[in-house]
């Protein structure tokens, strides 16, 4: 977590996960609100400069294997990228 000016930003390496865990809560739970405006081109640009990598696909398949069900916005882009 980087703190500047009170403001708490986390890592860059982080912030493509977080984004697509946000993009995945408010797919599962739609009309909850759970992303603004504003904090989608946030997420957005994330998702975009912090691409998904080995692990987040390792985890993602676990999860999928626990819970039964899947986060799109984690499996497309592994399986594009052949870490699926």
């Amino acid at each position: 977590m980087e703190i500047e000016n009170r403001k708490a930003e986390p890592l860059p390496e982080k912030r493509g996960n977080i984004a697509r865990t946000y993009f995945y809560m408010d797919w599962a739970y739609p009309g909850h609100g759970i992303i603004s405006k504003k904090n989608r081109k946030l997420y957005e640009s994330w998702d975009r400069e912090d691409p998904v990598d080995t692990w987040e696909c390792v985890r993602c398949k676990r999860i999928e294997k626990i819970q039964g069900n899947e986060n799109p916005f984690v499996k497309e882009p592994c399986q594009a990228v052949g870490l699926w």
